[in-house]
């Protein structure tokens, strides 16, 4: 399926930050940061993205009030983040959330145009820094990718976020939630109902799940789908554009188990197969 117009402007906006500042596969994480995390939140049509104060919003925007924890810690996550940009701390909030400041998104609803940025910026990433023989594809019908298999997945019309193929070869499928509810961790539920029709295309096919969710209670969701805490994990791995940006920015709690980074899975693609 080609892009949408949002999505691909998204990763236009990707490429033009590794250009810009000449950043390598370690440093693939921060365009994304630069792009999609924001000082504020979207308000309305009418007001668009209201950006007011220093915190970084890394949850719901309702628990950021004067004075609460959660301003607090977005106030240590842009310490973090603005050591890591290599910004002024009083500047890091014009150097953020550069996406929703375009023109074209700042006055539409966020939800829908977040979740295909985020996933065509990973795209983008593998695309200039993983294996050069990988091929990727975004939201890929399964009935078309898995012919004759039947998908108990929750929507009728579901799609696979990202197929990465070698050659004519599906060698890795990837679902990309830059949000999620605890209740709901629709990339557990993918894996599990894509996993048997990829293991028999090929034995070797992996599935990751791509998240920008920064609550541990929620990632520890996915997490338990993962090695070593479940014995034959449907996920090869949960990857977070940066884990050090919950553990050393929000310096949050160790969680049970590992998540991974973008520089990672951009080396595991030179071992698709």
């Amino acid at each position: 399926m080609a892009r949408s117009k949002n999505a691909e402007a998204a990763a236009g906006m990707y490429r033009a930050q590794i250009e810009h500042h000449g950043y390598g596969a370690a440093d693939a994480w921060k365009p994304i940061a630069s792009l999609l995390l924001a000082c504020g939140a979207w308000r309305s049509k009418a007001e668009g993205w209201i950006v007011s104060n220093d915190a970084v919003y890394f949850k719901e925007a309702n628990e950021f009030r004067a004075g609460s924890a959660a301003m607090r810690r977005g106030g240590q996550l842009g310490d973090f983040l603005s050591a890591e940009l290599g910004f002024d701390r009083d500047e890091l909030c014009s150097h953020i959330g550069l996406y929703w400041a375009d023109e074209r998104f700042r006055f539409a609803q966020p939800h829908n145009l977040v979740g295909h940025a985020f996933r065509s910026m990973l795209v983008e990433a593998l695309t200039l820094f993983g294996d050069a023989d990988i091929s990727y594809e975004e939201e890929v019908d399964p009935k078309l990718e898995f012919r004759g298999h039947a998908f108990s997945t929750r929507s009728p019309n579901s799609r696979i976020d990202i197929v990465a193929r070698r050659g004519p070869a599906t060698v890795a499928l990837i679902s990309s939630r830059w949000r999620f509810r605890h209740d709901r961790v629709d990339v557990v539920e993918e894996a599990m109902a894509y996993m048997t029709a990829a293991m028999r295309v090929n034995p070797h096919c992996q599935q990751y799940a791509w998240v920008g969710e920064f609550m541990p209670a929620r990632l520890e969701k996915v997490l338990a789908h993962t090695a070593p805490n479940h014995p034959n994990p449907p996920l090869a791995a949960c990857v977070h554009f940066e884990p050090r940006l919950i553990t050393e920015g929000l310096q949050e709690r160790e969680m049970k188990g590992q998540l991974k980074s973008l520089a990672w899975l951009i080396d595991q693609t030179s071992g698709w197969k």
